[in-house]
């Protein structure tokens, strides 16, 4: 039996949101088992509660924006990335802000965190999503499947005709110690000539050449931390986004895919006919 987990301790993180560009103070709760991951709006009347789910995504615009009622939080993904790379069941989020806390534009801080806090086993079963069969979308060119698998194993084409950063391929099977180690360093990419329209639409004003990948048509204005970060990273944001369906049981295969097309299959995937460890089929 794999038994659910959840943080030891508190653990406490201020930093600024990378869209927003406000400083966020944010703190991760353990939570009893079967709770899931919760983020609790601490500066808001009520304190109103967001649970991590497929059902509670509003935008995938740039991010994955989570919301209920009139709560949202923003860029849950590279937060949701570590406590599912780690193996975090049930954990309670708490921001004084409507976004996540950039850190350094991949998952390490949030990994960091985890470490610190520790992890501790709950003594109930941790319950997996498993296909039956499977499951795809396809959007402009974009494509992603997910077939059944005893593990989640990620296989990812980044594809562009960018004369930098060309085509890049990953594929990792998701474990504790591969993502710590492989995938929870790698930045957010970012177009030099993107710039000033994201931040005219209000995105990327929290970030920085310590934060993110920047790369220009004549070479990147930073020093990769992967020869493949850009990959890495792609990886890391279908972890994270698929995060919001528990712990899933697959190998996803992704071309050119984003948030949106990561918020598609994971629709598709629960109207599919799904068993979970310990439950009915549903």
């Amino acid at each position: 039996m794999t038994e659910q987990q959840t943080l030891g301790a508190p653990v406490e993180y201020a930093g600024k949101a990378l869209h927003s560009g406000v400083p966020v103070f944010m703190r991760l709760l353990p939570a009893p088992a079967d709770t899931g991951i919760i983020f609790r709006r601490i500066d808001l009347p009520g304190k109103p509660e967001i649970p991590a789910t497929v059902e509670h995504i509003v935008s995938t615009n740039r991010n994955t924006t989570l919301g209920n009622g009139g709560a949202q939080v923003m860029t849950v993904e590279h937060l949701m990335a570590a406590l599912r790379g780690m193996g975090i069941d049930n954990a309670v989020v708490e921001l004084d802000a409507g976004e996540i806390p950039l850190g350094d534009g991949s998952a390490q801080i949030f990994v960091e965190l985890v470490c610190k806090a520790g992890i501790i086993k709950q003594g109930v079963p941790r319950r997996y999503l498993r296909l039956k069969n499977p499951v795809w979308v396809s959007r402009n060119g974009s494509h992603m499947i997910a077939v059944p698998a005893d593990e989640l194993k990620i296989t990812y084409t980044f594809v562009t005709d960018h004369p930098v950063v060309g085509t890049q391929f990953g594929e990792y099977s998701i474990t504790a110690d591969v993502f710590g180690r492989e995938l929870a360093g790698a930045r957010t990419l970012v177009f030099g000539k993107d710039i000033e329209f994201l931040r005219s639409q209000g995105l990327g004003r929290g970030g920085d050449l310590d934060c993110v990948v920047i790369v220009d048509d004549d070479g990147y204005r930073n020093s990769l931390r992967y020869r493949d970060e850009i990959v890495r990273h792609k990886i890391l944001d279908v972890v994270g986004d698929m995060g919001l369906l528990g712990f899933l049981h697959a190998h996803i295969i992704a071309v050119r895919s984003g948030h949106e097309l990561n918020k598609g299959l994971m629709q598709e995937i629960l109207r599919q006919r799904v068993s979970e460890d310990g439950s009915a089929d549903r």
